[in-house]
């Protein structure tokens, strides 16, 4: 099957999807309802959409194109609205989070779906141990050669997108000692990571052919790598983020991430080449373990840099385009969520050593998702 031409959308315009949760209170175990939940839901929207995931504890929201973050605040806040009224209809409640502290995997069910129930038939018990929750950044590109320069430039800082969004510390009950435990179950799949090298459009296009030619692939949908292109949108996406606690954090790390792809595509500060990514894996999993506190090693120099500390730099850097793109609120917030000193891993885990329980934990989880934004 050939690749989809890619699509000529306007540059940084914004798509944002977020997985969610969706619990059964009073145990706040996840709930197995999703449709009932979904099929409410979507009457009552008028922008964006609210649509199933692979398993029946899964409902995901997305927004439309969006110009700002200022749009994607007021299409989430529409979709939360409609989420929430069809919830509390019936019983239910949705929260963000990588993970669930303590649901197991054998319970979950796969959604009625073709393409979904191929996937369990390929994978068997792997679909149903990825009932974990992201959240997904698409970014508008003019072409396909810069969205390959566009991919390249965001993989070098998946590490820092991580970091900033980690919220799974725990799974199946227990605490994984890894402030992003979500990303780990995707290790076992075949498609898990980046992006094999390519130099420009023109080599992604042969490099989808020979994977297609293999019949392993039938659209891009089915290379989940941590960025990827999305040539029917004309976006680049990113893959890689835990879905936050907060409607603000998450609208904070889209405007983030809009900010530094202007910076990217407009300064072209790196020349990238294959051997970018031979520590890659190594970066990634400090972010993963480690959250903030990780620490990112040059696969050029040998420097190693604090992720904290990077990302602060690179805050500062991507400023005056974040400001044009009205997104400077963004990175102010993240700024002043990085002098607090800790994730929300962090906050997680310092709820249960105070004595809290993992059912109140995501009862709070609750909470914090429907706060107004």
């Amino acid at each position: 099957m050939s690749l989809t031409p890619f699509h000529l959308s306007d540059p940084f315009t914004l798509g944002v999807e977020l997985e969610l949760q969706v619990v059964n209170p009073p145990g706040y175990d996840l709930s197995q309802d999703s449709s009932t939940l979904i099929d409410e839901a979507r009457h009552q929207v008028t922008a964006g959409e609210v649509k199933h995931d692979i398993t029946e504890s899964m409902l995901e929201m997305a927004t439309g194109v969006c110009h700002d973050i200022a749009q994607v605040e007021q299409q989430f806040a529409g979709l939360q609205q409609a989420i929430l009224q069809a919830a509390d209809k019936h019983h239910l409640q949705i929260c963000g989070g990588g993970t669930h502290p303590f649901q197991t995997w054998q319970r979950q069910e796969v959604c009625s779906n073709e393409r979904y129930n191929h996937t369990l038939e390929l994978y068997g018990y792997l679909v149903k141990q990825a009932t974990v929750f992201g959240q997904h950044v698409h970014v508008g590109c003019s072409n396909g050669d810069d969205a390959i320069y566009l991919l390249h430039g965001l993989s070098r800082y998946v590490p820092h997108l991580i970091a900033l969004s980690a919220s799974s510390p725990y799974m199946q009950g227990s605490d994984t000692s890894f402030a992003s435990s979500r990303l780990n179950i995707f290790s076992a799949f075949p498609d898990n990571g980046h992006a094999p090298w390519t130099a420009n459009w023109q080599e992604f296009e042969g490099l989808y052919r020979r994977l297609a030619s293999t019949g392993m692939i039938t659209s891009i949908k089915d290379l989940h790598w941590d960025v990827r292109p999305s040539p029917g949108f004309g976006t680049v996406e990113v893959r890689v983020m835990d879905t936050p606690l907060t409607l603000a954090h998450a609208v904070n790390i889209a405007g983030f991430i809009q900010a530094m792809a202007h910076w990217l595509l407009a300064e072209r500060p790196f020349q990238h080449q294959e051997r970018d990514y031979l520590l890659y894996k190594f970066n990634r999993f400090q972010a993963c373990r480690f959250g903030l506190e990780g620490v990112l090693t040059d696969v050029h120099s040998g420097k190693q840099t604090p992720i904290k500390a990077d990302l602060e730099k690179l805050l500062d850097r991507i400023q005056p385009y974040a400001d044009k793109l009205h997104a400077g609120s963004a990175l102010e917030e993240i700024h002043r969520w990085l002098a607090r000193g800790e994730n929300e891993a962090q906050r997680m885990r310092h709820f249960i050593a105070d004595g809290g329980s993992l059912t109140e934990l995501v009862r709070r989880q609750c909470e914090a998702w429907a706060s107004p934004l």
